[in-house]
């Protein structure tokens, strides 16, 4: 028995962390795609630009990294807890506190990559066409990071391979729309941009598809309890100690 249980338990554990594995191998390959792209158009410019735009974008985005882990977490235990209001309260905390996250960047946005920017000279050119780069991809940001918050309740429901689908799917129109903006129509650094701006957006609708088990009931829609203080302070501490 003891042995049957063990491997039903290897197996469950192995059912959630192969989807994360292979979702977490599609990201370089985006990237890859996004330079071999721009590369195309035969300029150094523009591969430095979407080079340093990219990383900029994405540590900026790594420090949000908190809100999946956090909200995988606080999910994990509500359901231990069988607390169904709860864990519907935290798949709509996590997507709010993403969207407004994204606001603020986009709001302070003229001094933050500038200051990146800065952090990282590069050549007059280079440096024009990443700040024409990051103007577009910033409008995403409230996108990408209540995606954090989606992918984290998913993880914690063990739905990790709703999580690679809705990964693929985002990197599959982010590719697609490269060629189509870049090859096709000519579009440059800002087509590799708005590919990006397009395919997160279209990533949170999916996602939130994906997660719309929790807004079946009506737990969702009790915003006294989304908004409860000391439940705010609760995620933040742990999201600090993250």
């Amino acid at each position: 028995m003891q042995n049957k249980i063990s491997q039903l338990t290897h197996k469950r554990v192995l059912g959630v962390a192969i989807p994360i594995v292979l979702a977490n191998v599609t990201i370089p390959i985006l990237g890859a795609v996004d330079t071999a792209v721009v590369g195309q158009m035969g300029l150094a410019a523009p591969i430095g630009a979407v080079g340093i735009g990219a990383i900029i974008i994405s540590a900026i985005y790594w420090l949000f990294g908190f809100l999946r882990m956090g909200t995988t977490g606080l999910t994990a235990q509500a359901i231990g807890s069988n607390d169904q209001s709860e864990t519907s309260a935290l798949l709509v905390r996590g997507v709010i506190i993403g969207l407004v996250a994204g606001l603020i960047l986009i709001l302070i946005q003229i001094p933050l990559f500038s200051g990146a920017l800065g952090l990282a000279p590069a050549s007059a050119e280079v440096e024009s066409l990443a700040q024409e780069y990051l103007k577009i991809r910033v409008y995403s940001a409230p996108a990408a990071i209540a995606i954090f918050g989606i992918t984290g309740w998913l993880i914690a429901k063990e739905r990790t391979r709703a999580v690679l689908v809705l990964l693929l799917l985002v990197n599959t129109v982010n590719i697609t729309l490269d060629f189509v903006f870049v090859l096709k129509l000519g579009w440059g650094v800002e087509g590799v941009a708005f590919a990006t701006l397009i395919a997160e957006w279209l990533g949170l609708l999916f996602g939130l598809w994906l997660a719309r088990e929790g807004f079946k009931n009506g737990y969702w829609r009790n915003w006294i309890q989304i908004f409860d203080r000391a439940r705010l302070i609760k995620m933040a501490k742990v999201n600090s100690d993250i």
